[in-house]
């Protein structure tokens, strides 16, 4: 073999060398482990964007999921297609840290992180997202009046929605603040577009906190 075609090989497999920790963290960002009944999580670090990420992941409250965590093991997997609350915190390139909330009725089991839009070359502003009202209502030993906030449908996964953060014509509050009612009141009923969900957020609440991009978010 000619010594400039030995260099070249060489060259090729020390790329794929350098190229494979970044593909294991693509597929280890794929894959959910369950750390609780009905709550998983799974994290990474988006390529394009160099924003790493930690998503929790609650299944909708249900008879059989209330059930005392002694009388069965947690199942492997998070059942995805069940209607789903999504914890995301992130932390982008220039260290800023963003916490967010994502819901969907069901049949969402997409969960690729899909990094915010930026503007580009000819693209000057971020494309439309329908907006909706959903009543979120804090049940536990006592009741609090339910509350309307705005929720926009975001362009993927498609059926999945993210609270929307204060802005113009939005929500006044970060959606951090309402995890404040959801420390007394632990589960969380969301009703909206001919839906009504309930999720046990009391283990999503104590995993926030073991999280450190979470808890750097002053969750």
């Amino acid at each position: 073999m000619h010594p400039r075609q030995v260099l070249y090989l060489a060259a090729l497999a020390a790329a794929a060398l350098l190229a494979l920790p970044r593909y294991i963290l693509a597929q280890d960002a794929t894959h959910l482990a369950t750390i609780a009944p009905n709550l998983a999580r799974n994290e990474g670090t988006d390529a394009a964007s160099g924003i790493a990420f930690t998503r929790l992941y609650v299944s909708a409250d249900t008879p059989a999921s209330t059930t005392p965590a002694t009388a069965a093991a947690p199942s492997p997997t998070l059942d995805l297609s069940q209607p789903t609350l999504t914890a995301q915190c992130t932390k982008r390139a220039n260290g800023k840290l963003f916490f967010e909330l994502f819901v969907n009725f069901g049949g969402v089991t997409d969960i690729t992180f899909y990094p915010p839009w930026v503007r580009s070359e000819g693209v000057m502003f971020p494309p439309a997202t329908p907006k909706l009202t959903l009543t979120m209502e804090f049940l536990g030993y006592t009741k609090v009046k339910p509350v309307k906030r705005q929720w926009e449908r975001v362009l993927q996964p498609d059926g999945q929605l993210r609270y929307t953060p204060p802005g113009t014509d939005a929500n006044l509050e970060e959606i951090s603040y309402y995890f404040q009612y959801l420390r007394a009141l632990p589960t969380l009923r969301i009703t909206g577009d001919g839906h009504t969900v309930s999720f046990l957020t009391t283990a999503l609440q104590a995993q926030l906190h073991k999280e450190p991009l979470c808890t750097a978010s002053g969750l």
